[in-house]
């Protein structure tokens, strides 16, 4: 009885033993699939929906086409701090192209599927949200391109539905190699080795690239449609391939491109090799952008200007935007941030800040006192009162550099004099762009950079020829390769020519120069060659001689400048129309690379 009972228990045994056996087997097949993944983020990998996702890859697409992935808590709620910290973020993907060694299958039918799950359907059957699109394309098409690597991007807005994860369905065998949350990006850029191609959360179609052009009229509805408190229009930066012949200055390479039906003119330029196109400046903000069947374009992406940086507070603009000053001079008055003012970085130029002011009384408060503290003739390194400043002519456009800046704010301060408003505002204009850098004690130092300025009220022809100026003085005083080719003009060129220009900057009205400055006496010289086309320059300074205020000064100065056509400018200016093309792309009169 006993030995009954003993093989009783040993069957009984043997069979539970079994019985977990199963059932761990079952849970080590089924429950596998639902957890770990090769890839993942932040140490968690992402949750495999089916068996194939377990390997993140597609061998066999004729029995399973399909990946599907959860995010888990933590990554959600990343995704979710991220979108509502910078009012949207993405979901990067990398897609890499399998070898089909045993070739089953055609790359010419291959089309694909991307997209976001969302919290409805069954895990087995996870759905796409009502609305949503998702990316498709056909791997045949990206392969052509020789790119067996490629990365898609699909953008998440804040107030939109959190999404739970992610799939990829395509006809031949593929693996996605990574995912990662991004920043809010639309357009594509193939000038790495693995492209980019994002989208908004309405998705869309892999762009055929044999055509320069990416259309952003579907963008609208996810960003900005004005410039407020509460947002600001996003820009297009345009990446181009590097080229070392961009053809003479007289006959230099340009791409001629169109948005929304609106002709602009891009000249390549040796230095640069991305454009920025902010929406803002533009006839229709959101268009199709279109160079044709251009090759040097590479990238066209539409990113954010932040409201958080770029949106003005209670008038006050700090921020400024990064434009080619061609679109800066006919930047729309109703897209300014500001009643006063709008805010640029050339981006030909960086750190140098310009100001396109309402008019010039509002100039004047901003500009005035530096003026007479910076380059007037008897008021330097003073600070002059505010009715003084009231009374008394500045510039209709103005230049300074940092060291000039810092000092004018430190003499402020340290003598406890009362600036206005606007000046203050100023102050912390270059104190966010590090154009002055506070020391802590109430005095400050030359950062990096200068600002220059114009006004509305100058006529069109004036304010580009001002522009041009005061440009020039900006390249002056941020580049010193560009200070040296001058200074080595300066001090070998013609004694008489040089008298009448500093005599004249010396005596005519409004301008006031004090000539014992050589740093300004160099810098003027400059601009003043600069300011218009090679070909008017000679005709600019006879027209000067001409003038009868001047004659009455310097009558026998003005009559050399007559007899010599004012040749000894002429030929100053070309040596340094052609240092300015060959580090800037820019000329004699012609400070930007695109033109309306």
């Amino acid at each position: 009885m006993q030995g009954m009972n003993r093989g009783v228990a040993v069957v009984f045994f043997v069979i539970l033993s079994l019985i977990l056996l199963l059932g761990a087997s079952y849970f080590t097949v089924e429950r596998f699939f639902t957890t770990t993944t090769p890839i993942g983020m932040d140490g968690e990998s992402f949750i495999a929906l089916n068996q194939t996702s377990a390997r993140a890859r597609i061998s066999n697409p004729k029995k399973n086409a399909s990946l599907y992935f959860h995010f888990t808590a933590n990554q959600r709620a990343k995704l979710e701090r991220l979108i509502h910290a910078k009012g949207g973020a993405s979901v990067l993907a990398t897609i890499e192209m399998l070898e089909d060694e045993k070739k089953e299958f055609s790359v010419d039918d291959s089309a694909f599927e991307f997209g976001l799950l969302y919290d409805r359907g069954t895990p087995d059957k996870p759905e796409v949200a009502p609305g949503r699109h998702i990316v498709s394309g056909e791997f045949s098409a990206l392969k052509s391109q020789g790119t067996p690597v490629f990365s898609i991007l699909l953008c998440v807005f804040d107030g939109e539905e959190l999404p739970s994860g992610f799939f990829m369905h395509g006809l031949y065998p593929y693996a996605i190699t990574d995912v990662k949350f991004s920043d809010i990006r639309v357009g594509y850029d193939v000038s790495g080795p693995v492209p980019l191609y994002a989208f908004h959360s309405g998705g869309g179609d892999i762009p055929d690239l044999r055509r320069a052009s990416y259309d952003f009229t579907s963008c609208a509805p996810f960003f900005p449609a004005s410039n407020s408190s509460r947002g600001v229009f996003p820009k297009i930066t345009v990446s181009l391939k590097p080229t070392a012949d961009i053809g003479t200055w007289d006959a230099q390479k340009k791409l001629v491109f169109h948005y929304s039906g609106q002709e602009l003119t891009l000249r390549r330029s040796l230095s640069q090799h991305t454009v920025t196109l902010q929406l803002s400046a533009m006839d229709v903000p959101y268009g199709a952008l279109d160079f044709g069947l251009s090759d040097d374009v590479c990238a066209m992406m539409l990113t954010p200007n932040h409201a958080s940086d770029y949106a003005a507070v209670q008038n006050r603009v700090l921020k400024p935007f990064v434009a080619d000053l061609g679109l800066a001079l006919t930047w729309p008055k109703s897209r300014w941030r500001s009643a006063d003012f709008e805010l640029f970085e050339w981006e030909a130029v960086p750190h140098v800040l310009v100001f396109d002011f309402a008019d010039y009384e509002t100039q004047s408060l901003y500009l005035t006192r530096l003026a007479y503290f910076v380059e007037k003739a008897g008021y330097k390194g003073k600070l002059v009162s505010d009715e003084f400043a009231r009374m008394n002519h500045g510039y209709n456009a103005h230049d300074y550099r940092d060291q000039s800046l810092a000092d004018f704010f430190t003499k402020a301060s340290v003598d406890h004099f009362k600036l206005n408003a606007q000046e203050y505002l100023l102050r912390d204009i270059l104190l966010q762009n590090g154009v002055i850098v506070d020391n802590g004690d109430g005095t400050y130092r030359a950062g990096l950079g200068a600002v220059i300025s114009i006004s509305r009220e100058s006529a069109d022809y004036l304010r580009r020829q001002l522009l041009a100026h005061e440009s020039w003085h900006g390249i002056f005083f941020t580049d010193e390769s560009f200070r040296n080719e001058v200074s080595s003009l300066y001090q070998n060129f013609d004694k008489t020519s040089m008298e009448f220009i500093k005599v004249y900057w010396e005596t005519q009205n409004g301008l006031g120069y004090d000539r014992t400055d050589e740093y300004l006496m160099r810098n003027e010289f400059m601009a003043y060659i600069m300011q218009q086309p090679l070909s008017e320059i000679g005709k600019y300074f006879v027209g000067l001689a001409n003038r009868k205020s001047v004659n009455e000064i310097e009558g026998d100065l003005a009559a050399y400048i007559r007899q010599t056509r004012g040749s000894a400018f002429a030929g100053a200016g070309e040596a340094l129309n052609r240092w300015a093309f060959e580090h800037y792309g820019l000329a004699a009169g012609r400070v930007q690379l695109i033109s309306k």
